[in-house]
């Protein structure tokens, strides 16, 4: 009778412990439809399994727990997860819902600036979520290379009296969308322009040719141009910007004739305010700010705006002298006092990176510009000079030396000119030369009062 029971207790508690001994089985998840337009809709998910006791869907309990469906709304691309699970384990399966992204064009760039009779420019549209085929059209002066395809080619008109503007316009064919660009016009401007800029907005205009002769074209009275400029720069290469440290200033090109045909005013604190040095990179903008050690980078939107401003800090402070010295976006900083240079790029974002900091320097360069034939460092106080060339990397390379008495010492003003460097004194006397390695060759010389007096700014305008 004892034996009978161990045998009865024995089997009643192998009954207990018996149950599931591998875990579930998820034979199928699916969803149909797979795939959705853009803007999404309904699909359904459906499942069959086995050895469950429970099932979860994105984390929420679901039944029945072997087989089932349920009908879930998706307006973006979306992956569901289903979860099988037993007292031996869980497993789990995927499945995608793909939503199609609605249709969408954009051109780039979304504005841009050309003078008359130059070379044009090429706009690219980029389309997403379509394949309709691409239509181009043009309102104003200028022609277009196609009427169709992902990309176009700008001519401006060989000539125009006045600042004028286009609307390039890029459409889906079908879809009922488009999208826009500005295009500006200026008439020709004035090749190998020099503007002798006065404080109180008054200044003269004048040419020089490839002799060195100069040429006045035109005066300004007190008020024509801006009023208390301190730094101007060359948005697109083409234009001249003016810059007030309250943050207003003017946007234009001088024509031919010399006239000044302003594109936009800015009212103060529409520029960045109160900075120290303005560097320009094509259809981007850099100023920087010695007494903060920081930047404002921007684009040129539409209207000539300032678009996505990027403020930018942890820069060194004190920098002198900041300009662009190669055609990779490099841009140089250098400390008269300590002879320190640090270089760097920005992208088309505005993104700065920094590559090196160098000590190797010379003290006290007063001038620094870039030329043609490579940056020129000029000393006013002894007229010593060096000629240095930077890689997109950075690295210099010095392919010029100019000892004292190679150059004129004392010079207030060093600027780069289609035919050269004009150096100037607020007396009106200069000297206009070319560089290249270690030659410096003496193009003209100009006696006081030769070129306009007390210019408070000498700054080379046209392209």
């Amino acid at each position: 009778m004892h034996r009978l029971l161990g045998v009865f207790l024995a089997a009643l508690l192998a009954a207990c412990n018996s149950g599931p001994t591998s875990p579930p089985v998820i034979h199928s998840f699916t969803a149909t439809p797979a795939s959705l337009p853009a803007g999404g809709g309904p699909t359904r998910l459906s499942w069959e399994v086995s050895g469950a006791s429970a099932l979860t869907l994105q984390g929420e309990n679901v039944t029945p727990a072997d087989k089932g469906s349920r009908s879930v709304t998706v307006t973006a691309s979306q992956t569901f997860t289903l979860t099988a699970r037993n007292s031996a384990g869980s497993v789990s399966k995927e499945v995608s819902v793909t939503v199609a992204e609605a249709p969408s064009i954009r051109i780039s760039p979304t504005s841009r600036a050309f003078v008359a009779g130059n070379p044009g420019g090429s706009f690219d549209a980029n389309v997403t979520g379509s394949t309709a085929a691409i239509n181009w059209s043009l309102t104003g002066p200028g022609s277009l290379s196609a009427t169709s395809g992902p990309s176009v080619i700008y001519t401006p008109p060989p000539s125009v009296a006045v600042l004028a503007s286009a609307t390039l316009t890029a459409e889906l064919e079908g879809t009922g969308l488009s999208a826009t660009a500005q295009i500006s016009v200026a008439p020709t401007v004035l090749v190998g322009g020099v503007l002798f800029y006065n404080a109180d907005g008054s200044g003269t205009l004048g040419a020089l040719d490839g002799s060195g002769a100069y040429t006045p074209v035109k005066t300004f009275a007190a008020g024509d141009l801006p009023a208390g400029v301190t730094l101007t720069g060359k948005p697109y290469d083409l234009y001249e910007l003016f810059y007030n440290p309250d943050g207003s200033g003017a946007l234009g090109s001088f024509d031919g004739a010399g006239n000044f045909r302003r594109l936009r005013n800015y009212t103060p604190g529409e520029l960045p305010v109160a900075q120290d040095q303005l560097v320009s990179l094509g259809d981007r903008v850099v100023f920087y700010k010695a007494t903060t050690g920081t930047t404002v980078c921007a684009s040129y939107g539409d209207n000539y705006s300032l678009t996505t401003p990027v403020t930018q800090s942890g820069y060194s402070k004190d920098w002198n002298s900041v300009l662009r010295v190669n055609d990779a976006n490099g841009v140089f900083f250098y400390r008269q006092s300590t002879g320190t240079g640090g270089y760097g790029t920005y992208n088309a974002a505005c993104a700065w990176t920094f590559i090196y900091a160098n000590n190797g320097y010379t003290a006290n360069w007063s001038h620094l510009l870039r030329t043609a034939a490579g940056v020129l460092f000029y000393r006013k106080s002894d007229g010593i000079g060096a000629l240095v060339s930077y890689a997109a990397n950075g690295t210099p390379s010095q392919t010029g030396t100019y000892l004292a008495g190679k150059l004129a010492a004392g010079w207030d003003q060093a600027v780069y000119t289609r035919f050269g460097v004009l150096f100037y004194q607020a007396d009106g006397s200069g000297e206009l030369a070319t560089f290249s390695g270690n030659t410096y060759t003496r193009v003209k010389r100009f006696a006081a009062g030769e070129l306009p007096v007390g210019a408070a700014l000498v700054v080379a305008v046209g392209n």
